[in-house]
C-alpha cells in the first residue's frame, strides 16, 4: 500500500470515529433556521469535549465560545462541513427563560470554533448559557453583562493569573479560582507553552510547536483539564498574551526558529499560533487576524463607576530587544552602561497607534479605580552582573524605560481621578511593591501600587538569587518564588483586597490553596498595606 492511499484510510478511520454524517443526521432535526448549506451531524464521541467559555463582556452582551472537537487530539477530526449549532441565553439554569436564541456556523478554516458574539441585553444581568446540535448540548456556562458606563457599582471581584504550562503542574488553581466566584477572570499570558521543558506531571503531544495543527493540538490538549473548563464556565474571562503563545521571548514579527526554518520564516510561525489562539478563547471578531499577520487583543473593560481594565499587548507590536546579540531571539542581560538602546525614546513596547489609546482612553474614565493588566513585572528590578556592573534585562518594561515612563506619567496626572492597581505575570513569582515616579530615586512619590500573580504551574527561578536583589530594589516590599498560585482582589469605592493564593504543590490534586498574602490597597494612597 503506497503512502498516499494509507494516509486517505487513517483519515477516512478517524472521521468515522467522530462523526457519522449522512442519514443518520435525518434523525436529528434542528430547532433553528440555519444555512442552507451547513449540516446537523451525528456525532458518535461529545462535540463538545473543550467545554465553553464567555469573554468581553459589556453593558448589552458578550461573546460566548465553543469548539467543536469529537477527536481533541487528532489534528485531522474528519469534520470538513459547515455545521449549524444553536446557541441558547437564559435567565435560569433549567432554561425555561431563555433571552436569546440564534444561529451560529462552525466552520472548517476557524477549526469549527464558535464565537457568538450576544447584543442587546438589558446591563448588569446574570445568564447561563449553552450550546445546541440538534439533540446534542453543550455543558452550561455562567455569564453577566456589565453594568452601564458611570452608573454605581458597590463591589466588584475580579481573579487574574499567568504561566500556565501544562506539564509542570495541574491546574488546580483554576479550580480554586472558579470556587472563589469572581465576576471577571483576567488572563495575562502564557495561557499555552509550545515548548515541552522542566518538571513533568503529564505530557505535551509535541516537543515545540512551529505548525497550525502543532499550536491547534496544544490548545486542545489544555483545553480538555476540567478544572480550566469549570474556570471558563464560571464566569467571563478577558485576555492579553505574553510570549509562550507563539515562541519565548517573541518581538514583533522577530523571534526563534526550529530546526529547518529561517529567520524570514518566522511571522508564517507567529500566524499560526495566533490563528491557533483565536480558535480556541472567546474573542470577537475583531480580533481576527489580518492579511498584515496582526491580532488586535488590547482594550478597555469599564465596569460602572467603580473599575476600568486597561488592557496592553506589549508583544505584537514593540521594537527589538535592546543590544541584542547577533542571531539571538530570546532575552539576555546587557549593560546599562553601555547600551545606549535602553534610553531610546523612540523605542516603543506599545507601538504609535496603541499608545494614542490608552493615554486617550485611560484619561478619559470616570471609575474610581484603574487596573493597568499588562504580562509582566512593571516596575524597574535593579540587577548587576558577576563584576558588580548594573544590568537589564532587555526583554521587559525595564528595556524601554522611556516608554514606560509616559505611562507612569499618565497615571500620575489622573491620581486625583482615580487609584491605578498595575498586575502582572510571566516571571513565574509572587511580587507586590509601588510603582514610582522615578525608579532611580527610592524615594519619589508612588503613583500606584503593583501586583505580580505567581502562575498557574510553571516553575522559577532561583529564590535565592532574587531575595539578594531585595536590598536595591525597595520597591518591591514581598517577593516569593517558591510556590504557585494566583491573585484575587475584591474592590469597593473606597477600597481594593488583593490576596495572593497559593498551592504547596501543583503536583498533587488535593494539595489546596491558602492566602500566601492579603493586602489592602485604600484609595488615593497608592501604598501597600498588609491586612
Amino acid at each position: 500500500m503506497d503512502e498516499e492511499t494509507n494516509r486517505k484510510l487513517l483519515a477516512r478511520r478517524r472521521f468515522l470515529s467522530g462523526v457519522a454524517m449522512g442519514s443518520a443526521a435525518s434523525a436529528m432535526i434542528s430547532p433553528w433556521q440555519g444555512s442552507a448549506f451547513a449540516a446537523t451531524p451525528r456525532f458518535v464521541n461529545d462535540p463538545f469535549s473543550l467545554g465553553v467559555a464567555s469573554g468581553d463582556p459589556t453593558p448589552d452582551g458578550f461573546v460566548l465560545w465553543t469548539r467543536l472537537a469529537p477527536n481533541p487530539f487528532d489534528t485531522e477530526s474528519g469534520l470538513t462541513d459547515l455545521i449549524e449549532v444553536g446557541v441558547e441565553v437564559a435567565e435560569d439554569l433549567a432554561f425555561t427563560r431563555i433571552v436569546r436564541r440564534q444561529t451560529e456556523i462552525a466552520r472548517p478554516d476557524l477549526n469549527h470554533s464558535i464565537h457568538a458574539e450576544i447584543y442587546g441585553l438589558p446591563p448588569a444581568r446574570h445568564y447561563f448559557y449553552r450550546f445546541k446540535i440538534g439533540l446534542l448540548t453543550s455543558p452550561i456556562g455562567r455569564v453577566a453583562t456589565a453594568p452601564l458606563l458611570g452608573s454605581n457599582l458597590d463591589r466588584f471581584k475580579f481573579a487574574w493569573h499567568s504561566c500556565a504550562h501544562y506539564e509542570q503542574g495541574f491546574y488546580t488553581a483554576y479550580a480554586d479560582m472558579a470556587a472563589q466566584n469572581p465576576d471577571l477572570i483576567l488572563s495575562l499570558g502564557d495561557y499555552i507553552y509550545e515548548t515541552s521543558w522542566g518538571p513533568q506531571v503529564r505530557r505535551m503531544p509535541i516537543d515545540e510547536a512551529w505548525s497550525l495543527a502543532d499550536y491547534r493540538l496544544i490548545h486542545s490538549v489544555t483545553k480538555t483539564d476540567k478544572d480550566l473548563q469549570a474556570a471558563h464556565a464560571a464566569c467571563p474571562w478577558v485576555f492579553i498574551w505574553d510570549d509562550h503563545e507563539v515562541a519565548n521571548d517573541y518581538q514583533g514579527d522577530v523571534g526563534k526558529v526550529v530546526a529547518g526554518f529561517t529567520p524570514a520564516d518566522f511571522p508564517t510561525r507567529k500566524r499560526n499560533a495566533y490563528q491557533a489562539f483565536f480558535e480556541h478563547l472567546p474573542l470577537r471578531r475583531r480580533s481576527m487576524f489580518t492579511a498584515a499577520n496582526r491580532m488586535r487583543i488590547y482594550g478597555q473593560v469599564n465596569y460602572g463607576n467603580l473599575v476600568e481594565f486597561n488592557l496592553l499587548d506589549t508583544r505584537q507590536y514593540r521594537a527589538r530587544a535592546a543590544c541584542a546579540n547577533e542571531g539571538r531571539y530570546e532575552a539576555q542581560l546587557v549593560s546599562r552602561a553601555t547600551c545606549t538602546e535602553l534610553q531610546d525614546a523612540n523605542r516603543s513596547i506599545l507601538g504609535a497607534q496603541q499608545e494614542r489609546f490608552f493615554n486617550d482612553n485611560m484619561m478619559r474614565g470616570t471609575t474610581k479605580w484603574s487596573v493597568l493588566v499588562q504580562p509582566t513585572l512593571f516596575g524597574t528590578l535593579n540587577q548587576k552582573d558577576n563584576r558588580g556592573d548594573a544590568v537589564a534585562y532587555n526583554d521587559g518594561w525595564g528595556a524601554f524605560e522611556p516608554a514606560r515612563q509616559k505611562i507612569i506619567e499618565n497615571i500620575r496626572r489622573r491620581n486625583d481621578k482615580a487609584s491605578c492597581v498595575v498586575i502582572g505575570g510571566d516571571i513565574h513569582a509572587f511580587f507586590a511593591g509601588e510603582v514610582k515616579m522615578d525608579y532611580a530615586n527610592p524615594a519619589s512619590q508612588s503613583v500606584a501600587v503593583e501586583f505580580v500573580g505567581g502562575s498557574i504551574t510553571s516553575k522559577s527561578f532561583s529564590y535565592e538569587r532574587f531575595m539578594a536583589m531585595l536590598p536595591d530594589n525597595p520597591q518591591f516590599k514581598f517577593f516569593d518564588d517558591r510556590t504557585n498560585g494566583y491573585g484575587l482582589a475584591e474592590i469597593s469605592p473606597t477600597r481594593m483586597d488583593v490576596k495572593l493564593r497559593h498551592t504547596p504543590s501543583t503536583w498533587r490534586r488535593d494539595a489546596g490553596f491558602a492566602n500566601l498574602k492579603h493586602y489592602v490597597v485604600e484609595k488615593g494612597a497608592n501604598r501597600l498595606s498588609e491586612a
